[in-house]
């Protein structure tokens, strides 16, 4: 892949573009302003930034200040960084976390299946969707599709950034890859 063990594929080449055609939610969208930096571009700018868009793209939402990794490598990296620092990961059925431990209002711990009780000082849970088992959230679960194809060896990328679309991304990543993937079967 070109890429070290420890790297994580970070790649932040400007952000990336939500394209509009004409009439479609993306074209009328405003961004909500927690959505940090967004510039609207119009065909000309679009396309001077991503040459191969499709040439019904009339312009489209373009934040700059985001960035992607691999989520694969990212996670041998965080898995290894911890092995480095002590921690001892504890996996398999009779580990999964099936409550929160409070006390004042603050979570103190985590409770397994197994029935053990992990206290901590901090507790960062990070389980997407799965939330919703552990805290009472309107998080909903989608299931998703995704594959990736190769960048050409020679000659210029296909694609700089990543676009995002309703339900639809496509990812230029830091080995050549590009990951493209939808976030609803229907």
């Amino acid at each position: 892949s070109g890429l070290k063990d420890w790297e994580v594929g970070f790649v932040s080449t400007g952000g990336f573009i939500a394209p509009a055609f004409a009439g479609d939610s993306v074209a009328t969208f405003t961004p909500p302003t927690e959505s940090g930096q967004v510039v609207w571009l119009d065909d000309v700018q679009i396309r001077e930034m991503e040459p191969n868009l499709h040439p019904d793209v009339v312009g489209g939402w373009w934040f700059p200040e985001d960035a992607s990794v691999d989520a694969r490598r990212l996670t041998c990296s965080l898995r290894a960084a911890c092995a480095m620092s002590g921690v001892h990961l504890q996996t398999g059925p009779s580990h999964k976390v099936t409550s929160l431990e409070f006390s004042d209002g603050k979570c103190t711990g985590v409770r397994t299946k197994g029935g053990l009780t992990y206290n901590a000082s901090a507790v960062l849970v990070a389980n997407g969707s799965w939330m919703r088992d552990l805290l009472p959230l309107p998080v909903v679960a989608h299931k998703g599709q995704s594959f990736s194809v190769r960048q050409p060896k020679h000659g210029p990328p296909l694609l700089n950034r990543v676009l995002f679309a309703q339900d639809t991304y496509i990812v230029p990543k830091a080995d050549g890859r590009i990951i493209v993937g939808a976030t609803v079967e229907v």
